[in-house]
């Protein structure tokens, strides 16, 4: 562990991969949800949102695969946001497999949500430089799928 000053402040770096990769996750989406506050939206809800809307009709194991969610908190949430009105169960062939869409007042959210999520996004990019923000999104994502097999 290393510790380091910054003015009347002290931040530890972590050895740990993993225990560093958490604390950046959990601070920045700290950050994307008070962006997403304003259009009543966590970045959870957001990324789902947005994944039924590149993917209408998916089955939640579809996207437990996709977004490494466990099927717990996935089910949950979208509980949670079936109550708001935000997507709707569908049928497909396959009566046994329950698959979601987005409904109009999901829709609206998630348009109503992209200007701060745009900012968010672009905060970011400006704290990291463009060349270091795509070397992170590389490197999360080579991360997780070598991790996943």
């Amino acid at each position: 562990m290393h510790v380091h000053a910054y003015g009347d402040r002290v931040a530890v770096r972590l050895q740990c991969y993993c225990a560093s990769l958490r604390r950046a996750t959990r601070v920045i989406s700290q950050k994307y949800d008070a962006a997403l506050a304003a259009a009543d939206l966590t970045v959870t809800h957001f990324t789902l949102l947005t994944a039924l809307q590149e993917n209408p009709g998916a089955r939640a194991n579809d996207l437990v695969d996709v977004l490494a969610m466990d099927q717990t908190t996935l089910s949950r949430t979208f509980a949670l946001m079936e109550r708001d009105g935000l997507i709707a169960r569908h049928e497909g062939e396959d009566l046994r497999a329950v698959h979601w869409k987005l409904t109009n007042a999901g829709r609206a959210r998630l348009k109503r949500a992209e200007p701060h999520w745009k900012a968010a996004q672009e905060s970011v990019k400006r704290l990291l430089g463009e060349q270091d923000v795509r070397r992170l999104t590389d490197s999360a994502f080579r991360l997780a799928e070598k991790l996943k097999t």
